[in-house]
């Protein structure tokens, strides 16, 4: 059980919350449905990250969006002014939450962004005998799933599809905002760099460390778990398997499920 109390929840509430950020969110709201988890990212004009959340639907006309702690200000920025041109309301919230990891617990929200079942639970009473887990623990597992952090792995200045957050694009829907860029990158071209999974053979690197390949710089390492990490690096240096210099120890890239499929149910 982990505390995220510090995450950024936010509801939107209205009859028109749906078509409101249908043109906002990357993500296609005619997919959302009860029970279930919707990946999507906020992003701005130029395509630029702002925030990446989940998305659940509370009822017919009320959506919940979950995001971590560091794209919570940009996520409420992005928001809070154009929701007057809406007929629906728009608020931070702040529950008491918690991530429950593991098998046996059926109630909360589903959150399937780890290898392990996880689920979420909002103003909730806990299950009992539930054991609380340091954030290091967790860390470890988002790292080992591939699941990018907002303000280690990604930040303002980084494209959706060099943080791999295709599973929360729709290439389907209409225009939503930032949409020019990606469609570009998708139809006509590609990014240049690209998050991938590490496995250092020596010392763990500290964040920050450069990437090298072949004597010049690739990328640098954005995070670190004991001896796995994850690192933004040059796109022609992404395959799986190719080794890399980090700060002197190795880093052989390997291959992680980033972003699990978009809609997983109850």
């Amino acid at each position: 059980m982990l505390d995220i109390s510090d995450w950024g929840f936010f509801r939107f509430h209205g009859l028109d919350a749906k078509s409101f950020l249908q043109g906002l969110m990357t993500a296609d709201m005619k997919a959302l449905r009860p029970g279930a988890m919707l990946p999507s990212c906020v992003l701005t004009p130029k395509g630029l990250m702002v925030a990446d959340c989940e998305l659940y639907e509370k009822a017919s006309d009320a959506i919940l969006a979950v995001t971590r702690p560091a794209a919570a200000a940009g996520f409420q920025r992005a928001f809070e002014k154009k929701i007057m041109l809406s007929k629906s309301s728009f608020e931070r919230l702040h529950p008491r939450a918690f991530l429950i990891i593991g098998e046996g617990f059926d109630g909360g929200l589903p959150w399937p962004r780890l290898a392990e079942p996880a689920r979420l639970l909002l103003d909730e009473a806990l299950p009992p005998h539930v054991a609380s887990m340091p954030f290091e623990e967790f860390h470890a597992l988002r790292v080992a799933a591939g699941f990018p952090w907002f303000g280690a792995d990604m930040d303002e200045q980084t494209l959706p599809l060099e943080a791999r957050q295709e599973a929360a694009i729709s290439m389907d829907k209409g225009c939503y905002m930032g949409q020019e860029t990606v469609s570009r990158l998708v139809r006509v071209g590609h990014v240049n760099r690209i998050l991938v999974g590490l496995r250092f053979s020596e010392r763990a690197p500290t964040v920050g460390a450069v990437l090298g390949k072949g004597g010049r710089e690739t990328g640098k390492v954005t995070s670190v778990a004991g001896p796995i990490g994850l690192g933004m690096v040059r796109l022609e240096d992404s395959a799986s398997g190719a080794i890399l210099d980090a700060d002197g120890a190795r880093a052989e890239i390997r291959a992680v499920s980033l972003w699990p499929a978009p809609l997983t149910g109850v």
